[in-house]
């Protein structure tokens, strides 16, 4: 397996908001410009909610209302699939989302591509290292680096469901996960975030990543970083 590593020293700011186990980092999403992915076949996913029953087999044929994403670039097939709702139809609801489960593709009827999008997933570890115990005066430090898990494309409608194969490693004590989706070029390590911050939950919350065509990110933090 392809593997790269980084380690990222915590300036004293950050240092401290690793002090304390509790909060989550939240953030948004960038694009940017790389080449257009080359859309693939059509997804076969394990059915979500109102999606046809198990052993249905996804149609060849198009939806009747679609959007046609095979001629788009990366800023454009962005600026589409973090604009398209999810079903509910709900302001800010994502038509494609990443979770605890990995990537779900439940898009607003209308909007719908016509074809499957590939889109691609990259994992990381976070390991920690404890640099300073607690004291009566201030509390642990800790710095963190990251180390590429794997990094795969998966082909994102038109049918619903989620997305089998995508979910986040599971964290252990001193290591969590960052997960990425996005399209185009693969991301530096200098482009993931350099705040992460420890917390007394295992549920991942969403950071910001600088990256080429970044759709969502989320960060799991290492349950136990005392043992660390």
């Amino acid at each position: 397996m392809h593997r790269a590593r980084a380690l990222f020293v915590l300036p004293a700011t950050l240092v401290a908001a690793l002090s304390a186990l509790s909060g989550c980092s939240g953030g948004g999403e960038t694009s940017a410009r790389g080449p257009a992915p080359t859309p693939s076949g059509l997804a076969h996913y394990t059915p979500a909610t109102g999606s046809p029953a198990p052993g249905a087999s996804p149609s060849s044929t198009a939806p009747k209302e679609c959007v046609r994403t095979a001629g788009m670039s990366v800023e454009q097939l962005t600026g589409y699939l973090k604009e398209l709702r999810s079903a509910s139809g709900g302001y800010q609801t994502k038509g494609l989302t990443l979770d605890s489960s990995g990537l779900n593709f439940t898009p607003e009827d209308i909007k719908r591509p016509c074809e499957a999008v590939a889109v691609k997933l990259a994992h990381y570890w976070v390991d920690l290292k404890k640099t300073h115990e607690a004291n009566v005066v201030s509390g642990a430090r800790y710095e963190y680096s990251y180390t590429l898990v794997g990094t795969a494309s998966h082909p994102a409608g038109p049918q619903d469901g989620r997305i089998p194969d995508t979910a986040p490693p599971g964290a252990s004590a001193c290591r969590g996960t960052v997960s990425v989706a996005y399209l185009g070029e693969d991301l530096p390590l200098q482009a993931l975030p350099y705040d992460l911050k420890l917390a007394d939950t295992t549920a991942p919350v969403p950071v910001t990543v600088n990256g080429a065509g970044v759709l969502s990110a989320i960060y799991v933090s290492p349950p136990h970083p005392d043992s660390c």
